[in-house]
């Protein structure tokens, strides 16, 4: 058996989903834009938390339970990069995978496209740390270290997106 066997094996032990990108799909708040009706950058940086804790819970984790029990998941790295503008009331899919996974750190990379017609909107990435009360770095939780697949690279089609490009 090999090591993705077990894992497998492992994950549906344990009553885990290997999930290999996970969508979330929300609607532009009136908050979340500036004077001219646009989605303010900032908000896409928290559209990607409210994705990665919705993803967390779809592997049977939630921040909540994680930080309860002395660990943190700080972002050590944002990257984005802003392709067409959304606006008050705009549905967006957030497609989010797991890029890169080390000891005690992992990348997701998400890709925003608008829901009616799939064009992307922004494409990101953010690595988080994993560390203790104290700041000092700690091994994954079991959950983070083999419940979604690795996307080499990425990009990972949006489900019903046929305009998108294939991993």
């Amino acid at each position: 058996m090999n090591r993705r066997d077990r894992r497998q094996k492992m994950n549906q032990e344990q009553n885990q989903p290997e999930i290999e990108s996970y969508v979330h799909r929300l609607r532009v708040r009136y908050g979340e834009t500036d004077r001219m009706g646009v989605a303010h950058h900032s908000s896409y940086v928290m559209w990607f938390e409210e994705t990665r804790t919705e993803w967390m819970r779809a592997i049977g984790l939630s921040y909540r339970a994680m930080e309860d029990g002395g660990l943190r998941l700080p972002v050590v790295r944002v990257d984005i990069s802003y392709h067409r503008p959304v606006t008050y009331e705009d549905e967006v899919e957030i497609d989010t995978a797991v890029v890169a996974r080390r000891r005690v750190a992992f990348t997701l990379r998400h890709r925003i496209t608008r829901a009616d017609d799939g064009s992307p909107v922004a494409t990101g990435e953010i690595t988080l740390a994993c560390v203790d009360a104290n700041g000092r770095p700690r091994q994954l939780p079991a959950a983070l270290q083999g419940s979604a697949r690795l996307i080499p690279g990425g990009p990972n089609p949006v489900p019903g997106n046929s305009d998108a490009p294939t991993a």
